[in-house]
């Protein structure tokens, strides 16, 4: 079934999948499949580098918007979290937050479970690529320098993937 959010990005003409490409609010944007992610990954095994690549990713998207809207980065949240969860990844959600701590989850963690059926059961949290899109939002949203982390993975045989954003005093 498709999103709702998708359906109003075609019916409003904000979005264009053609054999040209993929441009969503004119910003143009290439579809892979998720166990290449989980591969490449698994292949570089350094997570600060995919860590980089989400950061990365979360900031082309949001200096677009900013230019493309004409509005605040803390304004962007509702668009940004909107095309995250249409990415695959699996729907973020909000659990809590507070002045110095943002804590998101995400219960049907795509990345996480793929990864678990690829690689087996992890030790430690697997979604680094994720950890850095939250920290980019999250700083670009608040305005304050942040630390991300992963406190809890489906693949380690959680229920859901937590994130718990912190401010760097």
């Amino acid at each position: 079934m498709i999103s709702a959010f998708l359906s109003k990005l075609l019916t409003t003409r904000q979005a264009s999948f053609t054999e040209e490409g993929i441009d969503i609010f004119d910003l143009n944007f290439s579809m892979q499949p998720l166990p290449s992610l989980v591969e490449f990954q698994k292949e570089i095994t350094d997570k600060k580098l995919m860590e980089r690549l989400g950061y990365l990713i979360s900031e082309s998207i949001i200096s677009h918007f900013k230019k493309r809207f004409a509005i605040e980065e803390k304004k962007i949240s509702n668009l940004w979290t909107n095309l995250f969860d249409m990415s695959g990844f699996g729907k973020v959600e909000v659990v809590d937050i507070t002045k110095d701590k943002t804590i998101l989850k995400i219960g049907k963690n795509n990345f996480a479970k793929l990864y678990a059926e690829k690689y087996g059961m992890q030790k430690e949290p697997v979604c680094h690529i994720i950890v850095g899109m939250f920290k980019n939002f999250i700083e670009k949203t608040s305005g304050k320098k942040v630390e991300a982390k992963e406190t809890s993975c489906i693949a380690m045989g959680n229920k859901v993937c937590t994130f718990e954003i912190k401010t760097i005093q």
